[in-house]
């Protein structure tokens, strides 16, 4: 009885170890890898990762997925056999990705140790940019990091700064000089160093003084440079800002708001060349003096007149839009930007709109 319970063990045993043997086993000669440090310039960079196949039965790899789309795998297509041996490649791109990367890519087949992560580290240093990435714009011989400054949302009692960086790639001295005669009123600026020898860096200091602007919402002006005496009028500098009113307590609480008995005006068809007036009318529904701060129209072909007087609670006023059609032609839209001093958003700024169709006139 024992020599049967033995040999029936024996063959249990033997079957046991003939199934183990056929399951697919990938087996890699390593898991991770290190690339050390990489330069963005030299592009991307990639490894193999190879294994074999220690069952007892082809691997076949289904898929194979990377953590980031920097990373981009490929692998062996065909099946494996038992003994055979196949790759799994990942390729990194250090492309604007300076600093230091942990990344992963996952494996996966019909292995018995499905799914395999593999994982590849490195630091990527940062971009040694050349003259021509640092300073793409350029005034005269002088290279320039840019040619507007944007000051964004900005009150009307506030101060702010920036800078342009500037680049010498001459083999002379550049003598930097800002025209003063057509430098913004509401603008202080600074050169440092006035006097830029070959290969020299250096700033211009822009400082956007908004209590001296006098104008609202958008407002752009220009900078332009004499460099080494000379005057530099088709490449000018630029500044911009969206001038808001900064309100008190008590003029929120005590707000002037705009309604207009219409937003729009449809003057149907004209032929080219007709003038279109049309007169909005709004009422102070508030409970303040309302003030039209600015109106600004979409094209130079829209005038647009309004008082500049007080508007009391409860009183009404007008906004007149003259729309000349001379060398307008088909469907046409334009606007009128409204600003007032409502603290309230959909009052503060407001958008009239004029429409219609202008016949063209018939070509001779």
């Amino acid at each position: 009885m024992r020599r049967i319970f033995a040999v029936v063990l024996l063959v249990f045993l033997f079957v046991g170890a003939m199934a183990q043997q056929k399951d697919p086993v990938m087996t890699f000669t390593k898991t991770s890898h290190d690339f050390g440090n990489l330069k963005q310039e030299n592009g991307p960079a990639s490894v193999k990762f190879e294994f074999t196949n220690t069952g007892g039965q082809p691997i076949t790899i289904s898929n194979v997925k990377s953590s980031c789309g920097c990373t981009t795998p490929s692998w062996t297509k065909a099946p494996i056999p038992p003994g055979g041996t196949g790759y799994v490649e990942a390729v990194y791109d250090p492309r604007n990705r300076p600093g230091h990367f942990s990344k992963t890519v996952t494996v996966y087949s019909n292995a018995k140790n499905s799914p395999v992560t593999l994982t590849i580290t490195g630091n990527v240093s940062e971009k040694q940019n050349p003259v021509a990435e640092s300073y793409p714009q350029s005034v005269g011989e002088l290279r320039i990091d840019k040619i507007y400054l944007n000051f964004g949302n900005t009150y009307n009692d506030e101060t702010k700064t920036m800078t342009y960086k500037v680049y010498n790639p001459t083999d002379k001295d550049i003598n930097i000089v800002v025209e003063d005669r057509y430098k913004p009123a509401y603008t202080t600026i600074s050169v440092e160093p006035s006097l830029l020898r070959p290969g020299e860096k250096g700033e211009i200091t822009v400082t956007y003084d908004a209590s001296k602007v006098n104008d609202w919402d958008y407002v752009r002006g220009y900078i332009y440079l004499t460099l080494n005496g000379q005057r530099i009028y088709q490449q000018r500098l630029q500044v911009s800002a969206i001038i808001k009113e900064r309100f008190t307590e008590e003029q929120k609480l005590n707000p002037p708001r705009i309604k207009f008995e219409e937003m729009s005006f449809e003057f149907d068809t004209i032929n080219e060349g007709e003038v279109i007036e049309h007169i909005f009318t709004f009422k102070n529904t508030g409970k303040s003096d309302l003030l039209i701060r600015k109106t600004r129209s979409s094209c130079g072909c829209t005038a647009v007149t309004t008082t500049n007087k007080p508007i009391k609670p409860g009183e009404t006023g007008t906004i007149k839009a003259t729309f000349n059609s001379t060398h307008k032609r088909n469907r046409q839209v334009k606007t009128i930007t409204v600003i007032t001093n409502c603290p309230e958003p959909q009052y503060n700024k407001v958008v009239l709109k004029l429409t219609g169709y202008v016949i063209p006139k018939q070509q001779k």
